[in-house]
């Protein structure tokens, strides 16, 4: 696996000439339950970027970023941002990626809604536009995917938690799962870049104890590869025109 961080620039170089291939795995420190990290986001688009990485045969993956909006501002252990703050961070991101060789770039947001998605999506075409020799993959992981006619996507629900069963399992923690209702222990008063009109308690669409599994994790994850590699196998071929 060619981790940014871990690499030799004569490795780096290399790979980058052979793949132009960068994973940007984005997500939100943002509460997620009592039963899963605070971390969830990132570490699931990581964990599904490695998984592409793997399937295309190369390119080189970013550390997990925790940069996005908006989220659950006033739970516990949530923090969010302004969009003026992340649109000038990916474009900047961008732009020094493009500068070390990029040509596809891939943004998997593990954090979702319509604020951060649309934001993601924005800055790429309007990049894009700009610089017509990078191609940029950015969308929520489940997009172009279905599992028995539903899309995979939640918050904190089967969909995260099966995939994150999957990927790190010594971060799940069922034991702490009720699967009622959750009370929140703390709020914050008025927290910076709130968003959501939060509710107090927290209800589960499925007792997880019984919907989620590493084995539908794992299923997710391999159509969320197969989709996106499929995507940058076309970019690649283009490019090579």
């Amino acid at each position: 696996m060619n981790k940014y961080e871990e690499m030799l620039p004569a490795e780096f170089a290399e790979e980058i000439k052979r793949i132009p291939v960068v994973f940007v795995p984005t997500g939100l420190l943002e509460w997620h339950g009592d039963h899963l990290p605070l971390g969830v986001d990132g570490l699931k688009a990581y964990g599904i970027c490695e998984q592409i990485s793997k399937r295309i045969g190369g390119g080189i993956l970013m550390p997990p970023n925790y940069f996005g909006r908006p989220g659950f501002s006033s739970y516990i252990g949530t923090l969010t941002f302004s969009e003026a703050c992340i649109d000038l961070l990916i474009m900047e991101l961008f732009a020094e990626l493009k500068k070390i060789g990029a040509k596809i770039i891939v943004l998997i947001t593990g954090h979702y809604g319509p604020c951060q998605v649309n934001l993601i999506k924005r800055v790429s075409d309007y990049f894009m536009k700009a610089n017509r020799d990078i191609t940029i993959i950015a969308q929520p992981e489940y997009e172009g995917v279905e599992v028995n006619k539903e899309s995979p996507q939640d918050h904190a629900d089967k969909w995260e938690t099966s995939m994150m069963m999957r990927l790190r399992p010594d971060l799940v923690h069922m034991e702490r799962f009720d699967p009622v209702k959750t009370k929140q222990k703390k709020f914050y008063n008025y927290p910076p870049n709130r968003f959501y009109d939060e509710q107090e308690e927290w209800y589960w669409i499925s007792n997880l104890h019984e919907s989620a599994s590493s084995e539908l994790g794992e299923k997710v994850i391999e159509l969320i590869s197969i989709y996106v590699a499929t995507k940058i196998q076309v970019a690649l071929t283009r490019n090579s025109r």
